[in-house]
């Protein structure tokens, strides 16, 4: 299908609202003149000579073509203009389908921080939820499903101190890679020779962020160390360190490790966890099927995720989180509704599910088609109705491109085991300073709103380039905190 533009340059969304439909669909770009003859939707923008704009779009998909237009004013540009060209593509596009996606036209990750921005401009949250039903097209249950959220969520970003930033440690490291994964991590038999030099190097990084923080009155109100599979080399050190830069100088609301895979969780490290007043861990079952996580390339039994979480349990963890996966190959919506049943029969304090996205890191990609959007509507709803019957609220959201059924992401928690670092994060309320290969640091404020800072993505280029990064990072943390934090 092709995407054609003529008279401006905003392609980025219209790929983004095509996806909404066409999901796993590689896509070509024109911006002749001339609208093409084949399958595609076309946005053309001319001006005129009295300061107006016409927008005329069109959409075609098979022998079936559907178009529309509009008049605007000279000043809608950029997002507005996407905006536009959104609101007149969508409906043709349901139309010529006969798709209605759950989450209407939008498009972004952040549908609870959007609602959240909506309330505040409009002055409150049931004229913003009236907008994302209206003027966005988000059905009722998924409007309700980010006003349940955004009501969860209000207390906990209230609740941040004052110049407060998260703390984010990247262990980028796996035993084997799942292959649903697209996060950059690396098999530990590759890279174990690069381990004892990545401790020397976050060691030194902690010591320059700390130093950042102390000069800019800053202070860690989580702290969260992940991956990669954080249990797959020894956190001893690294944990040992976190305490004395961040966590000793000040209470701080949240400490997790994402334990992740059951293969690599011992008695041996999670005790260390509990010595250094870890607060949250995940034992994640992505499946209570050996079927499918044999499929997904997890060498762990749906047994031996019960073994390691009743091993946290008597440990003393009373914090565990559950991820689940809608979507994954060799799944049925029955074997799905099990593993659910099979976790709240476990009763951890939280459970994440997730829709199966297919991202172009992951094995998945090339080889498996997009999963049945009926059956992950299916097993995400079931998810919603027994989780909540069950006590967990669902407390944190997002989407991902290319994910099954377009749907979401949703964090469900037992009322008070919900976790700050994640609404913070997910919500961009707060600054994160990320530490490590692979770990983005965005700090809040500034001219752009929020400022990104990524490290390398690869432990190898990271230890090479270590010098030369932490001055880079160094001189823009001063810039950017400079400009934010009075």
């Amino acid at each position: 299908m092709i995407i054609h533009t003529h008279g401006h340059t905003r392609t980025y969304e219209m790929e983004a609202l095509l996806k909404l439909f066409r999901p796993a669909e590689k896509f070509a770009f024109s911006d002749a003149a001339e609208c093409p003859e084949g399958e595609h939707i076309s946005a053309v923008l001319i001006s005129a000579a009295d300061g107006t704009q016409t927008l005329s779009c069109s959409a075609r998909i098979g022998d079936m073509v559907r178009s529309s237009g509009k008049t605007l004013d000279s000043s809608v540009q950029g997002f507005l203009l996407d905006r536009e060209i959104s609101g007149l593509l969508y409906p043709m596009l349901c139309d010529l389908t006969g798709m209605r996606p759950m989450w209407g036209m939008l498009t972004g990750i952040r549908p609870v921080n959007l609602l959240r921005k909506f309330a505040a401009r409009t002055g409150s949250v049931e004229a913003a939820a009236e907008e994302f039903r209206t003027v966005w097209h988000v059905s009722e249950e998924k409007t309700q499903l980010a006003e349940d959220i955004l009501s969860v969520q209000q207390p906990i970003l209230d609740a941040a101190p004052k110049n407060s930033v998260g703390i984010y440690l990247s262990v980028p490291f796996c035993p084997t890679r799942c292959r649903y994964c697209s996060f950059v991590s690396n098999s530990v038999a590759r890279m174990r020779h690069l381990i004892p030099e990545y401790y020397r190097r976050i060691y030194d990084e902690m010591e320059l962020v700390s130093g950042i923080m102390d000069e800019f009155g800053l202070k860690a109100d989580t702290v969260y160390i992940g991956g990669g599979t954080p249990t797959t080399i020894d956190l001893f050190q690294p944990m040992d360190w976190l305490d004395r830069f961040f966590i000793c100088v000040n209470p701080i609301r949240e400490f997790t490790v994402e334990a992740g895979r059951p293969d690599t969780i011992t008695r041996e490290n999670l005790t260390p966890m509990r010595q250094f007043g870890v607060t949250r861990i995940s034992v994640n079952p992505q499946s209570f099927q050996d079927d499918v996580l044999r499929a997904a390339g997890r060498p762990h039994t749906a047994q031996d995720v019960v073994d390691k979480y009743l091993l946290a349990r008597e440990i003393g963890f009373d914090n565990i989180n559950m991820d689940f996966i809608a979507g994954l190959p060799c799944d049925t919506v029955r074997g799905f509704c099990e593993s659910i049943d099979r976790a709240v029969e476990l009763a951890p304090e939280s459970i994440t599910v997730h829709c199966l996205a297919l991202k172009k890191a992951a094995d998945f990609y090339q080889s498996l088609p997009m999963p049945d959007a009926d059956a992950v509507s299916e097993m995400v709803a079931y998810a919603q109705k027994t989780l909540t019957a069950a006590g967990y609220r669902p407390y944190y959201l997002y989407r991902q491109k290319n994910m099954a059924a377009n749907l979401e992401n949703v964090g469900y928690a037992k009322p008070g085991f919900e976790s700050p670092y994640n609404v913070m994060m997910m919500d961009d309320s707060q600054t994160i300073l990320g530490i490590g290969a692979g770990a983005s640091t965005k700090i809040l404020g500034g001219r752009r709103g929020i400022e990104r800072l990524t490290e390398c993505k690869y432990p190898n280029d990271y230890l090479a380039r270590f010098d030369e990064l932490m001055v880079q990072k160094a001189a823009q943390m001063r810039e950017y905190l400079g400009c934010i934090v009075k």
